[in-house]
């Protein structure tokens, strides 16, 4: 990589946004460096509102009837009594993901002659740098290991001795807090907090209570704090509560460790084992001792960083700072390279940071969130934003990262269908727009609710797909394949029952929504359903495709397993369904219709591209051998407007990419990589990039840097079953560059080098048995340079650049064991 993957900063943070961030993907720091020493506002991922065991929602009775007089509404042309039938709402709102408090590690004042800070992406440490006018120094630096499971803090003092107060506090309610075994060398913090059995997002009237804690803590559940602080100076307790002062250090190391409990009984009756456990890990970690700690913790991280590389030929002065380099971004091209190089490291930093096998998957704000309220409940939004958080996962080497999303689907799939059957009187499974730790599939937001959201139960669908996408890059399909097929089948399922004969013959949805945006009726008013949106088809289109595709590949086994699904009829059902699915249509200004009427946009700039979900991600538009959908789906996007949220600025991008507009993916990037304003509001449509590099909507939210990272991917390298394509949408101002490591569905990882806009040297890696067709370029202007069939582990040069005989690795040198020309072995490339 031409930037090295490091954040700097001159100054202490001042705001949230400023931090930067650590995690194992379970628990999670943001690093204030502060000027006195450092603030660390702790996350655990198990941390989120609810009873123990959490809430319990119960369909309404006749909720299958109200679907269907909204059916017959729409199909009647009533839109506005659809609206009143479809408001109403089975879960008030999704529970929210919560801060657990801060740690501060808080140095008594000393002059300071130089300050800095930063995060080290590829060991996953933050440090704060202190420098003193007499020549001393103090160096604080904080990880989190997944190995371990605990975070490490620690401070050297060069030249001086500091006197250090370490202490917790939290908004949470504190159960109890105690400091022990205070003295030489080292002492014990902990902390037992009370989680809130309820948090709304927000009221439209202000009157309800935001938080409401349990009475008596009676079906609360409890989080546990311990920390372990070792030291060359004295301990001292500093009053009551989680507090220690230290006197004369040189060194200090602090270890912590959090645990959740969700035990049934009494208050908090699981908070003594939650407080065990926790000691339990802090014990171990201490045991290993802090070196030995690292050593894993960077061999941990080592392999993900050392087999990818992105080079666009970035230029940034030596010692420039983050801050600076966004600000030279804006106008520099060369710096813009450089920005790009370090948003994709810091999207693949804050995936391997925020989410591991085992744990949760990421949230709106990823594993990080300081308030107690968060924005939009800090849950799980599945209508685009927590499916793009896993964009770049497969595609840049992260696969194993998939894992926490791929389980939260299966667990869903099993609560969503006794919400499928009440609700909607389906089979199968179903999840609506909002979802979170409990796995919530009923439609949420009671009190605002809106049916362009609420309302719509396509979000299990949407997930099923990703199981899909998991199993056509994997080393091994038919496992994968067979692994996804009980909940795709289900989502697909439950699509087959929505699907309703229309007036006129035509296969469609009724009632519909677009999230999440609405259209005007004939009386010029805004309204949510109509009939047959074209997100909805896409989706059904894509989850069926995923149920035939998944069970083919999954009889390819060959040992007995059969295909899955055990039912010939949903399969047959699925096959007659795809035939005579329709069409999306275009609208009168050569545009991708929305609805499948021509209905006036109430939001004509709308940041949802709900529409163009078949372009991207699910893969339905072949811009090559559709180009009439191609070129609605770009009409679209310039109807759309250039502006709009971090998130949907970078799904344009991927959008731009799949349509091969190289120039306007870079022009998309280009603004979602600008400086977010400092006068930028929640809810504006004003994206861009924190200090931090934390993505707008504003506010913060982890799928825009997700997104960044996928739509490079795209602009690089796109992929089918068994096709590769080579710079299908090169931004013009990315004349040359390098990529290693992005990994296709057609089972290979390329390793790619152009100049002038052109590659001149490819290098495909089989990752399992593949027979790849690579072409090259733009469509309209793309060549054929070679088809390969490869047993797993093979690599094989395509035939891309100049050709020069003096090169061993030239395909057209007789001595290479990789030219197509070769007799020796037909199985190689031709």
């Amino acid at each position: 990589m031409a930037v090295e993957p490091v954040l700097r900063f001159p100054a202490p943070a001042g705001t949230w946004v400023e931090a930067l961030p650590v995690g194992n993907g379970r628990l999670g720091a943001m690093c204030w460096g502060a000027a006195d020493g450092e603030r660390l506002s702790l996350n655990d991922d198990r941390a989120w509102s609810g009873p123990v065991g959490g809430p319990v929602h119960e369909v309404p009775a006749g909720h299958v009837g109200t679907v269907e007089r909204a059916r017959g509404a729409v199909l009647a042309g009533d839109h506005r009594l659809a609206e009143e039938l479809l408001t109403p709402v089975v879960v008030p709102h999704t529970q929210a993901y919560l801060p657990l408090g801060d740690l501060r590690v808080t140095c008594d004042p000393l002059p300071v002659s130089r300050f800095d800070r930063g995060l080290d992406m590829p060991t996953g440490t933050a440090w704060v740098r202190r420098e003193h006018p007499h020549g001393g120094s103090v160096h604080q630096e904080t990880l989190v290991s997944a190995p371990a499971g605990v975070l490490l803090h620690r401070l050297l003092a060069t030249g001086t001795t500091v006197d250090v107060t370490v202490a917790l506090t939290s908004p949470l309610r504190v159960r109890s807090g105690a400091a022990s075994g205070a003295g030489e060398g080292g002492a014990e913090l902990e902390a037992v907090l009370e989680l809130p059995v309820d948090v709304r997002p927000w009221s439209p009237d202000g009157r309800d209570e935001p938080v409401t804690w349990a009475a008596d803590g009676a079906a609360a559940r409890c989080a546990a704090v311990v920390l372990r602080v070792r030291t060359d100076g004295t301990v001292l307790p500093a009053g009551p509560g989680a507090a220690l002062r230290v006197l004369g250090a040189r060194t200090l190391e602090v270890l912590l460790a959090t645990e959740v409990s969700d035990t049934p009984g009494g208050p908090c009756a699981g908070e003594r084992e939650a407080v065990r456990t926790a000691r339990a890990r802090v014990a171990a970690a201490a045991a290993t001792g802090s070196e030995e700690l690292l050593r894993a913790h960077r061999a941990d991280l080592s392999p993900w960083w050392g087999e990818v590389h992105l080079d666009l030929g970035g230029a940034v002065p030596a010692g420039t700072s983050t801050g600076e380099l966004l600000r030279r971004a804006v106008d520099d091209d060369g710096s813009r390279r450089a920005l790009v190089e370090l948003a994709v490291a810091h999207a693949r930093y804050l995936l391997l940071a925020g989410s591991r096998p085992g744990t949760h998957p990421l949230t709106l704000q990823g594993i990080w969130n300081a308030e107690l309220q968060p924005p939009w409940s800090s849950n799980y939004t599945t209508n685009i934003n927590l499916q793009m958080a896993y964009w770049p996962v497969e595609v840049w080497g992260l696969a194993p990262l998939h894992e926490p999303l791929l389980a939260f689907v299966r667990r869903l799939a099993s609560a969503g269908e006794d919400t499928a059957r009440r609700a909607y009187g389906a089979g199968g499974w179903v999840a609506h727009h909002n979802s979170d730790v409990w796995a919530t599939t009923g439609t949420a937001g009671g009190g605002w609710a809106r049916p362009e959201w609420s309302a719509w139960p396509y979000g299990g669908a949407w997930l099923a797909t990703h199981l899909h996408e998991h199993a056509r890059f994997a080393a091994d399909p038919p496992a994968a394949a067979r692994a996804a097929l009980p909940a795709v089948a289900g989502a697909a399922r439950f699509a087959l029952d929505r699907l309703v004969r229309l007036p006129d013959g035509e296969l469609g949805t009724a009632p519909s929504t677009s999230p999440e945006n609405r259209f005007l009726d004939s009386e010029g008013e805004s309204r949510p359903a109509a009939v047959s949106s074209t997100c909805d088809l896409a989706l059904t289109a894509a989850v069926l495709r995923a149920l035939l595709d998944l069970t083919t590949t999954a009889g390819r086994a060959g040992d007995g397993t059969g295909d899955g699904t055990g039912d010939e009829e949903l399969l047959q059902r699925a096959r007659t369904a795809l035939a005579e699915l329709p069409a999306p249509r275009t609208g009168a200004r050569g545009e991708l219709l929305e609805w499948r009427e021509e209905l006036p946009e109430a939001e004509p700039e709308h940041r949802h591209t709900s529409h163009l979900v078949g372009l991207f991600p699910l893969d339905l538009v072949d811009v090559r051998s559709d180009p009439a959908t191609a070129a609605a789906a770009a009409r679209t996007l310039e109807l759309r407007g250039e502006e709009s949220t971090g998130w949907a600025l970078a799904w344009r991008a991927c959008l731009w990419a799949r349509l091969g507009r190289g120039d306007r993916v870079g022009e998309t990037l280009r603004r979602c990589l600008r400086p977010v304003p400092e006068d930028a509001a929640a809810g504006d449509q004003a994206g861009g990039l924190y200090p931090n590099l934390f993505s707008a909507h504003p506010p913060f939210q982890l799928d825009g840097n997700s997104g960044l990272a996928a739509a490079v991917a795209e602009a690089l390298v796109q992929s089918g079953d068994e096709v590769v394509r080579l710079l299908p949408a090169l931004p013009p101002d990315w004349p040359d560059g390098s990529v290693r490591g992005l990994r296709t569905r057609a089972g290979v990882s390329v390793e790619l080098t152009w100049r002038a806009g052109r590659p001149v040297r490819a290098v495909l890696t089989a990752l399992r048995a593949a027979h790849v067709t690579v072409h090259a370029g733009p469509p309209g202007d793309d060549t054929t340079p070679g088809v390969f069939r490869l047993a797993a582990g093979e690599r094989a040069e395509v035939p891309v650049g100049p050709r020069n005989p003096e090169n061993p690795m030239n395909p057209m040198n007789p001595v290479n064991p990789m030219n197509p020309m070769d007799p020796k072995d037909e199985e190689q490339p031709t």
